[in-house]
């Protein structure tokens, strides 16, 4: 087996610098010929995911975090062959993908699963052209996540608890939305949506907790309007997964979503932010798309 190990240095605070050589000599003792690359700038994963492929390389491992797999997979999808596989091997903060894999943040779990030469098929999804592993999030997380990514003085939860202050009060929009689903359309003013492909985006938020990233669907998750305090009551819900069911949460399956907006949306695939100020999204599931050690 030809494995091409691809490193994301900066990935859990310097978790995939410090660990790549541990993780090289995990799978060429199990008897993988081995190739190694670290990327040297943000988005430069995607392309090495491209470059790598037509070579003919069996599996292409991504060691990184959520950031690194949503690039990864904007470089496999559409260029993939039939038989190479997209290894995810968690070295990053949240690992979420890594979670609905079933890897969870264990690396020597996901080497193993690797050599064990074992593949399945999981599904991806598809917004405005980009595509995502395990969701994307429209209005108010999108919004919260790039005010957290113009904050530089600070570190982990103090990020967040900064950047949602800024939301609640220099940055609350409660557009009005169409949106056009499989089974029919929901109008309205919104505070966020999501389309997911997993159950948990953003380290914790179990956003869609019956979610299966297997099943061929999106699951779509709509929130009315809310006020500012009700945004705050909110997120300890979307935490625990106790939204679903809540009086102005709307929750459906679905293979397609059209999305249009009065005023712009801040857009977030997999964390990553992809649009400052979108009007019109367009969401579909790429069923079987992946090809993964399971």
């Amino acid at each position: 087996m030809r494995v091409a190990l691809l490193v994301n240095p900066t990935a859990g605070r310097g978790a995939g610098q410090r660990l790549a050589p541990e993780v090289r000599e995990r799978l060429r003792q199990a008897g993988i010929e081995c190739e190694m690359q670290f990327t040297k700038a943000p988005g430069e994963m995607r392309a090495l995911v491209a470059a790598t492929l037509p070579i003919g390389v069996d599996c292409v491992a991504i060691a990184g975090g959520d950031g690194s797999v949503n690039e990864a997979v904007n470089g496999y999808v559409g260029i993939a062959r039939e038989n190479q596989a997209l290894a995810v091997i968690p070295l990053g903060t949240g690992n979420d993908f890594a979670k609905m894999l079933g890897v969870g943040s264990d690396w020597r779990h996901a080497c193993d699963r690797i050599a064990s030469g074992r593949r399945t098929r999981v599904d991806a999804g598809r917004c405005n052209g980009h595509v995502f592993a395990n969701g994307i999030g429209a209005g108010f997380d999108a919004q919260v996540a790039l005010e957290a990514n113009g904050i530089r003085s600070l570190r982990g939860n103090a990020v967040y608890g900064l950047a949602l202050a800024r939301t609640l009060l220099l940055r609350y929009a409660t557009p009005n939305a169409r949106i056009v689903h499989d089974g029919g359309v929901i109008e309205g003013r919104i505070t966020m949506l999501a389309a997911a492909n997993g159950t948990t985006y953003g380290g914790a938020f179990r956003i869609a907790p019956d979610a299966d990233i297997a099943d061929g669907m999106l699951d779509l998750m709509v929130a009315e309007q809310l006020s500012r305090i009700g945004i705050v009551g909110f997120i300890p819900h979307v935490l625990r997964g106790t939204h679903v069911g809540r009086k102005g949460v709307t929750m459906v399956r679905t293979r397609r979503l059209v999305v249009e907006t009065d005023e712009p949306l801040a857009v977030h695939a997999d964390g990553e932010i992809i649009d400052r100020a979108a009007k019109r999204l367009e969401v579909e599931v790429l069923a079987g798309a992946l090809r993964v050690p399971g």
